[in-house]
């Protein structure tokens, strides 16, 4: 495309200015969302923030975007929290394991990227997906509203944590409730704010911000009660942000002591598919909102968030992947190469180092305000309206996923969802099941060109989401500027992900 920022080293010195202030804006986001993010995986808080800074100044030299930025992404609570409890012996190791974990993770996931296996997102369907999503959105919801109501659960799962969440509500402490709720209105009513001096800072910084004058009203920093309607309420440092005086302090390495375990291993996977398939997912949607409509390189791609993810597990950060609202703020503010990904982790550094006195005011309730918001959005009545508008089967997948992700873990979810469509999809194509398989793996799709600017692409077979990836390399072979038109005539049965596709 003409006009196209230069790549490379020459970018770096073209762009630096529109890179630098694109990154101020970013950076000011994923401070909040980094540290809230890491809190919500039951991870130190720091753990947040190296996996932030790895993301900026690490990923930045290996991968194959453009625009994207990388860091922690909401995809991987649900992962960390189950690896802690299950590697929990009792010995305060339960997150070195998890980053020991996160470590051989990163290490399978370059060698994908190696081995050009960045199109393995593909193979799984999309309302499974969206199931999944949904899933850690509630996950994300009912570990985190407890912290914003100031109460507390000992459910034995995810669905009893969201009933103690009813059941607890008249004990909440209201001096917690009026913290968040202000989080709450700050969130929702940002957008009827005029005044330009108050979008210089993005929403989730004035979530923190506003908090503040709370902590001090009520005393936060000393251990004592508050008499509310004739209750006691305890208020004290413990519901306040707890990280280190020295960043050194927050560093942690990883026991691989867990790795003959199956336990381990469970989580490795997991970790694995999650951060690969929302990485690689978020990496092409940030391809759509690029103003120069640049392509990922998938394969280099995953190949660098997987060095970074290894990287950051040594030191005691998250996994790694690109990041879809801290990515579009990064465009929307005029960024133009790969360096604005560099400076937004350099600049988050800096903010820690400064910043670090007063982010220890801060409540912790702010912070897991800003994460139930963004668990909602993940299950909102919409998206489950929107899976409908599919198709009814579509909200079967995805509700089935969803179910089967709750009450086991995100791996069982991911593969119970995948068999569930599949064996609906051969009874609905009503043929033996090699013959089935055949129809996939065999179907004699052909792309047909019709002159040097028009092709046809003819599917035969079973087009689902299983043929995605052997479709995906006939369509790379045509221009960007061609056009394209697919007879599905010859198919015995035509999948919603293909049609998405």
């Amino acid at each position: 495309m003409e006009g196209t920022p230069s790549g490379g080293f020459k970018g770096l010195v073209q762009h630096w200015k529109s890179d630098l202030i694109a990154a101020v804006s970013v950076a000011l986001i994923a401070l909040p969302l980094s540290l809230g993010i890491a809190l919500a995986a039951g991870a130190p808080a720091m753990a947040g923030i190296f996996s932030a800074v790895v993301g900026g100044v690490v990923t930045t030299f290996y991968r194959g975007g453009h625009i994207s930025v990388n860091g922690p992404a909401k995809g991987v609570i649900g992962v960390i929290l189950l690896g802690i409890v299950l590697m929990d012996d009792d010995t305060g190791q339960a997150f070195n394991y998890v980053l020991a974990a996160a470590v051989i993770s990163g290490a399978l996931q370059t060698l994908l990227g190696i081995f050009k296996l960045g199109r393995i997102a593909d193979i799984f369907h999309g309302s499974v997906i969206q199931g999944l999503l949904a899933a850690i959105g509630i996950i994300i919801f009912a570990k985190q509203i407890h912290v914003a109501l100031g109460t507390h659960s000992d459910g034995a799962n995810i669905v009893d944590n969201l009933v103690d969440a009813v059941v607890m509500l008249p004990h909440a402490n209201p001096y917690v409730v009026l913290i968040s709720s202000a989080g709450l209105l700050m969130i929702l009513f940002n957008s009827k704010i005029t005044n330009r001096f108050f979008h210089f800072l993005p929403v989730p910084m004035w979530v923190i911000v506003l908090s503040l004058p709370f902590a001090y009203a009520f005393n936060f920093f000393e251990p004592h009660q508050i008499l509310f309607l004739g209750n006691a309420y305890e208020v004290g440092p413990d519901l306040l942000l707890d990280i280190p005086d020295t960043i050194t302090d927050s560093i942690m390495h990883p026991n691989f002591g867990k790795i003959n375990t199956l336990e381990f291993w469970g989580i490795v996977f997991s970790m694995l598919i999650i951060t690969s398939i929302e990485h690689l997912a978020i990496a092409k949607a940030v391809d759509k909102i690029d103003p120069y409509k640049r392509k990922t390189d998938l394969n280099k791609d995953l190949t660098g968030i997987g060095i970074s993810t290894m990287i950051s597990g040594l030191i005691g950060g998250l996994p790694i992947i690109s990041v879809i609202i801290r990515s579009t703020v990064n465009v929307q503010n005029g960024a133009k190469t790969k360096w604005s990904n560099m400076y937004q982790g350099l600049l988050l550094l800096l903010f820690i180092v400064v910043l670090s006195p007063i982010m220890r005011q801060v409540p912790l309730c702010a912070f897991a305000i800003l994460l139930v918001h963004t668990g909602f959005k993940l299950a909102s009545p919409a998206v489950f309206k929107q899976v409908y508008n599919q198709g009814i089967e579509q909200l079967v997948f995805f509700i089935a996923t969803m179910i089967m992700t709750l009450y086991s873990n995100l791996l069982i979810g991911l593969l119970g969802g995948s068999i569930l469509v599949l064996v609906t999809h051969i009874l609905l194509a009503r043929i033996p099941v090699p013959q089935f398989f055949k129809l996939v793996y065999s179907s004699r799709t052909r792309l047909i060109p019709l002159s040097h600017s028009s092709y046809m692409l003819k599917v035969r077979g079973i087009a689902n989401f299983l043929g995605i990836i052997k479709v995906d390399k006939l369509v790379a072979q045509i221009p960007a500027d061609a056009d394209v038109n697919i007879d599905l005539s010859e198919t015995r049965l035509v999948d919603m992900s293909y049609m998405d596709y």
